[in-house]
């Protein structure tokens, strides 16, 4: 009797071990894909005679491998700033407050040594109390590279741009530095 209960506890655990390495490949699957279609879009826009691009943050899907991405360039002007960008320049982003996202960002900034950052906006967002959903939905529109905390509505993606026309905290620089965000599709 003991050892039909010892064996069944090891086919269980080695069921489980299996599910978790399917997950942990099918991550890595597509973390690797991500980084090759950034790679991709890096040397497209690095090509010498390449045609003029905007980075506007305008959404582009493509396929590879079984997968849909969603790909954005954007100049980190047009994008909203998570450590400088003022209330309303925060209120642009869909779907989070701006009053909440302003105190979570000083709660944040609390904690850190006057200069640091967090290495990313997805850990940023991490920090800042932002569940995965939402980080994802919020990443091809936010950036904690700009120079200022104003926006430059003309490079604005999409989903800021009209409203980032209506604010009085508009920035006119860009050109120098862009984002390059990939978004799996469901």
């Amino acid at each position: 009797m003991l050892i039909a209960a010892l064996a069944g506890t090891l086919r269980a655990r080695a069921g489980a071990t299996s599910a978790t390495l399917a997950r942990l490949a099918d991550t890595h699957r597509e973390a690797v894909a991500e980084a090759s279609i950034i790679t991709q879009v890096r040397a497209e826009w690095a090509t010498p005679g390449a045609a003029i691009r905007r980075a506007d943050g305008s959404p582009r899907v493509i396929q590879r491998d079984g997968m849909r991405w969603e790909l954005r360039v954007t100049d980190v002007e047009g994008l909203v700033d998570l450590y400088t960008a003022p209330p309303a320049v925060l209120g642009l982003l869909p779907g989070v407050s701006a009053g909440e996202l302003s105190s979570a960002r000083g709660r944040m900034i609390a904690t850190l040594a006057p200069g640091d950052r967090y290495l990313s906006p997805v850990q940023t967002m991490a920090v800042m109390g932002f569940d995965p959903a939402i980080r994802a939905r919020l990443l091809p529109l936010v950036t904690q590279r700009a120079r200022t905390g104003e926006i430059n509505p003309t490079l604005a993606p999409p989903e800021l741009r009209g409203d980032a026309m209506l604010l009085s905290e508009q920035d006119i620089a860009g050109g120098d530095l862009a984002q390059i965000s990939a978004r799996l599709l469901p």
